[in-house]
């Protein structure tokens, strides 16, 4: 006869087992369901399609096509990484538009890449008065420009919803200049009075001169000349010959590429010798100009955002730079890595776009990526630059971008990073001798 207890006993046991075995399996099976919302892209594209344009034909092609090489870089690395991953792995397509330097021949590009191509967002276009007129069609259209290589101020100072820049402007690189002119006149006393300001006539251009009248009168400075051209000029003859009648201690100069060779060849012939010249960027630290003026730019001081040299305080400068200098023979420029931050800083935006809509649905998807923009924040050492990363202000300008100065040596031709101190690798050389004085 069988104990009822002992099967009593057995009942409750084997529920017991029964029941724990319920409570695992539906506790992995609710883990394995919580992992696929979570982990499984809601939307899944195998393309986005991104829209840049940049100079690539006409007197900036150069630069246009080093900037281009900055943002397929970008783009290479992020599809080769697995792409953008809240999209089932989608990979980025850059549709390429060329402004040709002509403000109406890129607003007609953004044009194209919005409404034909489809783009989810444009990147572009390197000239400020170009990045105007592609970031008015790209409110007017609903769709987001970041920028991440005009620097005019008043680019974010138009109340637009839908334009971002990533780099800083030359209100901030102005006020710099002044500080570090101030920085130089503390190591040689009383050494700096007078500026003088030769600048192209555009947005830029304009936009950097008024600028440094502002911050150079604070700081103290006469300004004794101020004289603009138009970019691409054939001849600077003119303007230089007023600008050594003047005198200046420092020459503040806004120039694009054929602009910088053309006035370095023509300070020398016609031998003006300011104690210093001060680039606000651009053609001054393009590769060609520096293959161009060879010693003609020795000594010479440029405003930038990013420099070989910052290699050992940068993280990941290095690694960047070698990886992009295997693949098309240069080292980086201040425009190819700012270019290249650009489409990090959208791929950052794209995949937090990418977990509430899908570019399928294209007008939902870019407005979900502006708001993505306007909330992102990337930190310090993210992104190869010596800033404190990216958050975009009501403006869209990222108040964590900030800039350097660099001066090209006459030991190696090359720019090294001597302004702010925490960043520099070499001490200013000031004065910079006269052209009598040089070997070449």
């Amino acid at each position: 006869m069988v104990n009822i207890n002992i099967l009593r006993g057995i009942s409750r046991t084997t529920l017991l087992i029964s029941l724990i075995i319920i409570i695992v399996v539906a506790a992995v099976g609710g883990y394995l369901l919580a992992m696929n919302i979570l982990y499984k892209p809601t939307y899944k594209v195998s393309e986005v399609k991104v829209g840049i344009i940049q100079p690539l034909s006409g007197s900036m092609s150069t630069i246009g096509k080093y900037n281009l090489w900055g943002a397929q870089f970008a783009v290479e690395e992020i599809n080769s990484r697995g792409g953008i991953k809240s999209l089932g792995g989608a990979n980025i397509t850059l549709v390429i538009g060329d402004s040709a330097g002509d403000p109406s021949t890129a607003a007609r590009e953004a044009e194209r890449l919005i409404s034909v191509e489809n783009v989810v967002a444009v990147i572009g276009a390197y000239a400020s008065s170009n990045t105007k007129t592609v970031s008015d069609v790209c409110e007017r259209l609903a769709t987001p420009c970041l920028n991440g290589d005009s620097t005019s101020p008043d680019l974010t100072r138009r109340g637009l919803q839908w334009f971002f820049r990533t780099t800083a402007d030359d209100d901030l690189f102005s006020k710099q200049h002044a500080e570090f002119l101030k920085y130089l006149n503390t190591t040689y006393p009383g050494s700096i009075k007078t500026v003088a300001i030769l600048y192209e006539d555009s947005e830029w251009g304009s936009a950097t001169a008024e600028a440094w009248k502002k911050y150079m009168t604070e700081a103290g400075f006469k300004i004794v000349e101020s004289i603009s051209f138009r970019s691409g000029t054939p001849t600077l003859d003119s303007e230089i010959t007023r600008l050594k009648a003047a005198n200046p201690d420092v020459l503040l100069v806004a120039g694009y590429l054929t602009d910088a060779i053309l006035i370095q060849k023509t300070m020398k012939k016609l031998d003006f010798n300011p104690k210093a010249v001060l680039a606000q960027d651009a053609g001054y630290i393009n590769p060609a100009y520096i293959e161009e003026v060879g010693p003609l730019g020795y000594y010479v001081f440029s405003r930038e955002v990013f420099n070989w040299d910052l290699f050992e305080k940068v993280p990941g400068l290095k690694d960047v730079n070698d990886r992009f200098k295997a693949k098309y023979g240069i080292d980086m420029d201040g425009s190819i890595v700012r270019n290249y931050v650009a489409v990090w800083v959208l791929y950052y935006a794209l995949e937090e776009a990418g977990k509430k809509a899908s570019p399928t649905d294209l007008k939902t998807f870019r407005a979900v990526l502006r708001d993505s923009l306007r909330n992102i924040d990337i930190g310090r050492g993210v992104l190869p630059v010596p800033w404190d990363g990216v958050k975009f202000d009501e403006t869209g300008q990222n108040i964590r971008a900030k800039g350097i100065i660099v001066q090209m040596m006459p030991d190696d031709g090359k720019y090294h990073t001597v302004w702010p101190p925490e960043y520099a690798t070499r001490t200013p050389l000031f004065p910079m001798p006269k052209w009598s004085e040089r070997s070449s």
